[in-house]
């Protein structure tokens, strides 16, 4: 089963489509903070486009994510870059993330709150707009993402961040 958790309007043919507000778009209602009503390890593939921002409780949805994935099954999260103006001007938007916000889920050293270790980082991706600024920030991301995140993110500013996921 492929799960395409907050379709709102825009459902994936093929997939289980999933959101908490009943707009007639979606398979079924559920919220994925506090609980799906789906059993363990039913999905191989779970979808969140622009959804993982609006959240309050990220760890909460993580864990419900990890309990629907089967053992080697794949989350991807798309969400805009916490230096994307798309971030900002959705007041919804709850969380402004980092490359490296879901590296937490994927280490040993915070499994006292998590529960274990949930994930392994598949791909990462960060993308750019065009121009010359574009380009700038492009290449510095290649020399080093913790640089550029941490000395030159707002002046070359990147849109939007994809990782996936793979549940242990």
């Amino acid at each position: 089963m492929r799960l395409n958790i907050g379709c709102g309007e825009k459902p994936i043919p093929g997939w289980t489509n999933i959101d908490f507000v009943p707009t007639g778009f979606q398979d079924m209602v559920g919220n994925i903070e506090t609980g799906i009503d789906l059993p363990d390890a039913c999905a191989s593939e779970i979808l969140l486009d622009n959804v993982i921002e609006h959240l309050e409780s990220i760890p909460k949805a993580m864990q419900e994510i990890h309990r629907l994935l089967k053992t080697g099954g794949t989350v991807t999260l798309i969400t805009p870059h916490f230096t994307s103006l798309s971030s900002w001007r959705d007041p919804t938007h709850l969380h402004h993330l980092s490359y490296f916000s879901f590296d937490m889920f994927c280490k040993e050293r915070n499994t006292h709150y998590l529960g274990g270790r949930l994930f392994v980082t598949i791909r990462k991706r960060l993308s750019f707009g065009g121009g010359i600024m574009g380009l700038v920030g492009r290449a510095l991301f290649a020399i080093s993402p913790e640089v550029y995140e941490r000395k030159f993110c707002f002046i070359f500013r990147a849109s939007t961040l994809t990782v996936t996921l793979q549940a242990l």
